[in-house]
């Protein structure tokens, strides 16, 4: 065989080689429609769902509804002579709901706070009854770290309807997107039960307004550093 005529075919299978890879090297990078490319060499990969990590907000504690709920007026000294002799004869008790946050971004605009409460107590013929108690918060300029939120319901509510027996929080974004939801229940109820009229609409459960932020009670002034200011 001709020495030269080897080489050639050598050239020949080589430079076919180099275009079969550059071909496949184009293909590879035309995906469909809809779908994702790997990133490149030193690019880092997109988050899961397309969306930033920085949104996140979860719900790190939530308050057990049951005795453990139930919390005494607070005492405070002070230096002031009343004019009355005190009334009470014994402390009051509050249905008192504190959760614990955490905010990943470095700055969030503002987050809303839909709370729902269940009580349990008796009707005037003795009889089982349910109260279903709802409020919104809605906090502004929430910065990165562990934050708190309160709401409660007042002795005297406690002392005539019942005390609560399952609570729930569901926090969304400005927008209006879900970032997080917990329920809390001492009695089966479905997993989102404060948006189930199976639920709501029986003629045991009532809806009672009296569910406050804890601004409105004598627990405001205990560790206000924990807390955003209620908008």
């Amino acid at each position: 065989m001709n020495k030269s005529l080897c080489v050639q075919e050598r050239v020949t299978v080589v430079v076919a080689m180099t275009i079969l890879f550059t071909a496949g090297s184009v293909f590879a990078q035309m995906a469909r429609p809809g779908q994702r490319l790997a990133p490149a060499a030193g690019q880092p990969a997109a988050t899961r769902g397309g969306g930033e990590r920085s949104e996140a907000v979860e719900i790190k504690r939530m308050p057990p509804p049951n005795k453990t709920a139930m919390v005494r007026t607070p005492e405070f000294t002070v230096n002031v002579q009343n004019t009355m002799p005190k009334v009470s004869k014994k402390p009051r008790e509050w249905a008192l709901f504190e959760v614990k946050y955490e905010s990943a971004a470095k700055w969030t605009d503002e987050l809303t706070f839909n709370y729902h409460v269940m009580t349990k107590g008796k009707n005037d013929e003795g009889k089982e009854a349910f109260s279903y108690y709802t409020t919104t918060l809605r906090y502004i300029d929430i910065s990165k770290g562990e934050h708190m939120s309160c709401v409660a319901i007042p002795p005297s509510l406690v002392e005539r309807y019942g005390e609560p027996i399952s609570v729930a929080l569901e926090i969304t974004s400005k927008e209006g997107k879900v970032l997080d939801s917990k329920s809390e229940s001492i009695i089966p109820l479905p997993k989102e039960w404060w948006k189930d009229s199976n639920v709501l609409d029986k003629p045991q459960v009532t809806r009672r307004n009296g569910l406050v932020d804890r601004s409105k009670t004598p627990f405001a002034v205990i560790n206000v550093d924990d807390y955003e200011v209620v908008q």
